[in-house]
């Protein structure tokens, strides 16, 4: 995979980032940092990006659990969906970004909610009750970190043609300098 530099450098950002104690719960840059990669690359590589995201940062942290795998398909489907979504050459805007984290965070929120709910046993209005107040902080970490994260991912590492290793299209910046001449 020529962009499997990109992905891996994108990876550890991520969990890094996620190591941060944040001064709210449910703040993480998952969101933030899959929507350039889906946008640049596609419905697949959102969905691995976002799914390894969370996949790898629960076996770093030693949380892995049931909660690991529908979370980690929840946060597939949305970067799938954002694949999609930004395959239109007219949605590369900060705009288009905030919408699309912001619906795509109350899916998140609103599908593992219920399915967290059901795995241990709590009842739908506690479940949703429960939620509200996460998903206000969910939806503020969002925010925030698409405004930040977003356009550093973008430019230093998804749209870094330093970072491509070969394949079609990747950059070779130091070949103009080593061609003979005749």
């Amino acid at each position: 995979m020529a962009n499997g530099l990109k992905f891996t450098l994108g990876l550890a950002f991520v969990s890094l980032i996620r190591l941060i104690p944040m001064p709210l719960p449910n703040m993480e840059p998952i969101m933030a940092t899959m929507l350039p990669f889906a946008r640049k690359y596609g419905k697949v590589a959102g969905f691995l990006f976002s799914f390894l995201a969370l996949l790898s940062f629960d076996f770093i942290s030693g949380r892995v659990g049931m909660w690991t795998v529908y979370t980690g398909i929840a946060y597939g489907i949305i970067g799938f969906a954002a694949g999609k979504y930004f395959s239109s050459n007219n949605r590369q805007k900060m705009k288009y970004y905030l919408g699309f984290g912001l619906v795509g965070t109350i899916f998140y929120d609103a599908i593992t909610a219920f399915i967290f709910g059901i795995q241990f046993g709590q009842p739908l209005a506690m479940t949703i009750a429960g939620q509200i107040p996460f998903t206000i902080y969910h939806l503020i970490g969002t925010a925030a970190f698409i405004l930040v994260l977003t356009p550093v991912v973008n430019r230093i590492i998804v749209e870094n043609p330093m970072l491509e290793l070969g394949g079609v299209g990747a950059k070779r910046p130091f070949a103009a300098k080593h061609q003979k001449r005749d």
